[in-house]
C-alpha cells in the first residue's frame, strides 16, 4: 500500500507544446502521442497534456495506418491520462484530409480531446431546386458553390445515398415533416450547367416533390474494416474512458465506440454546419451522423454520458446506443436526417431534459427505424425513461 501510494505522489502533469516541440501536422502529432505512450511505459501515473494552439492546421496522411492521428495502445495508470488541450472550439481547427479516419485506436484507455474544432477542408454534402420529377428519376438545379452530385458520390458502396425535403430557407433551411420519408438514389447524371438527374433505387418511383422544392442530398463514404463509412471522425474499437470535452465537428461528425468500449463521455459538444455558401446554409451539416456507442451485435458496455450538447442537421442519427446504457441529457438536437437519438436494447439508459425537434426519439429493443414514429414538429422535452 505504502509503495502504490508513493507512486501517485510522485506522478507528475507535463505539458508538451506540440507545435514547438514536434509540429502541428499530422507527423507531428503522431510523434508527441508515440512519445507519450512510451512516456507511460514509464511512469504510466503521469498526467501527459498534448497542448494545441490557436490556429488553423491542416492534417493529412499519407502512411499505411488507419488514422491520421492513431492512439492504439495508449494505455497510461489508474491516474495517469492522456489530454489532447486546445485553446477552444472556435479557436483551435483541425483539418483532416478525408482519406482515413481522423481519430483511430484499438485498445484505447484514458484520453481527452477538449477545446477544438475538428473539420474537414471541402463540403461533404449538397442540395439543390427540383427542376422536374418523373418516375424513377428527379432533376435538381444544384446550389452555386456546393459541390455536385458526382463529387460527393462513392462508387464502392451501394448504400448510403438519400434525398429529403427541407423548408425554403437561406438562413435556415429545415426538414419538412408531412411524407417526407428518405428517397434512395443510385446514380447522378450532368445535364448541363449547375442541373442533375439523380436516378432513384426505385426505378418506378414518383418522389412526392414539387417544382422549387429544396431538396438535401446526403452520400455517406465506404466500408472499411468492416465499419460503415471510411474517412469517420473517430472509430475505436476496446478500450474505457474517454471524453470529448468542448468539440466541435462540421463536415464529418459520425464517430464509433466499439468492441465492448466502456465509459465514454461526450460533454459539451457541437455538431453544426458550415458557413453559408453564396449565403446560402447547407440543408445538411454532415453525412452522417454523431457519437455512435457500440454496434448492433457488440458486447454490452456502460458508463456512458452524452451531456449538454448541442446537434444541428446531422445526416443520420445525432445520438445511438447499442447495448449501451447510460445517460444522454440536456442536450439540444434538430433537423437530424435520422433519429435525433436511438437507443437500441438498454433499457436501463436515462434520457433526461433533451429539446428534440423534428427528428424522433426512438428507445427500442431492436434498433431498426420505426417508420410509424411521429416526429415532433414543435419543441420536445422526452421524459424521464
Amino acid at each position: 500500500m505504502t509503495s502504490a501510494f508513493c507512486l501517485m505522489a510522485n506522478a507528475k502533469t507535463l505539458r508538451w507544446n506540440v507545435l514547438e516541440e514536434y509540429g502541428m501536422n499530422a507527423e507531428g502529432i503522431q510523434k508527441a502521442v508515440n512519445a507519450a505512450r512510451l512516456h507511460f511505459t514509464r511512469a504510466p501515473d503521469d498526467i501527459i497534456i498534448l497542448e494545441f494552439d490557436k490556429g488553423s492546421f491542416w492534417l493529412e496522411d499519407h502512411g499505411p495506418g488507419k488514422g491520421t492521428i492513431d492512439l492504439s495502445g495508449i494505455r497510461p495508470g489508474p491516474t495517469g491520462r492522456l489530454v489532447f488541450q486546445g485553446k477552444g472550439m472556435n479557436e483551435t481547427i483541425l483539418v483532416f484530409a478525408d482519406n482515413k479516419h481522423a481519430l483511430y485506436g484499438r485498445d484505447v484507455y484514458r484520453v481527452t480531446f477538449a477545446d477544438m474544432h475538428m473539420t474537414r477542408k471541402n463540403y461533404t454534402v449538397s442540395q439543390g431546386q427540383v427542376v422536374e420529377v418523373t418516375p424513377g428519376h428527379v432533376i435538381l438545379d444544384i446550389h452555386p458553390g456546393f459541390p455536385t452530385p458526382e463529387e460527393i458520390f462513392d462508387h464502392s458502396s451501394q448504400q448510403g445515398r438519400y434525398l429529403r425535403r427541407y423548408t425554403n430557407s437561406a438562413a435556415d433551411p429545415e426538414l419538412i415533416q408531412e411524407d417526407n420519408w428518405h428517397i434512395p438514389w443510385t446514380r447522378a447524371q450532368h445535364i448541363n450547367g449547375q442541373r442533375w438527374q439523380l436516378d432513384l433505387k426505385q426505378k418506378n418511383k414518383l418522389a412526392n416533390y414539387s417544382e422549387g422544392d429544396l431538396v438535401g442530398i446526403k452520400s455517406k463514404h465506404s466500408k472499411a474494416e468492416g465499419v460503415f463509412g471510411s474517412g469517420q471522425a473517430y472509430w475505436f474499437n476496446a478500450g474505457s474512458d474517454f471524453l470529448f470535452q468542448s468539440v466541435k465537428w462540421t463536415h464529418k461528425s459520425r464517430g464509433v465506440f466499439r468492441g465492448g468500449f466502456e465509459n465514454v463521455q461526450v460533454v459539451d459538444c457541437v455538431v453544426d454546419r458550415a458557413p453559408p455558401i453564396n449565403g446560402q446554409t447547407s440543408c445538411l451539416a454532415t453525412p452522417g451522423g454523431g457519437p455512435q456507442i457500440g454496434q448492433p451485435d457488440d458486447p454490452a458496455t456502460s458508463g456512458h454520458l452524452v451531456r449538454n450538447c448541442r446537434f444541428i442537421a446531422l445526416g443520420d442519427d445525432a445520438v445511438a446506443f447499442f447495448n449501451a446504457t447510460g445517460e444522454i441529457s440536456d442536450c439540444y438536437i434538430r433537423d437530424s436526417f435520422g433519429r435525433g437519438i436511438l437507443v437500441a436494447n438498454a433499457p436501463d439508459t436515462v434520457l433526461r431534459n433533451n429539446t428534440v425537434i423534428r427528428c424522433p426519439i426512438q428507445k427500442t429493443r431492436h434498433w431498426r427505424f420505426l417508420k410509424d414514429q411521429t416526429n415532433p414538429i414543435e419543441q420536445n422535452k422526452d421524459a424521464d425513461q
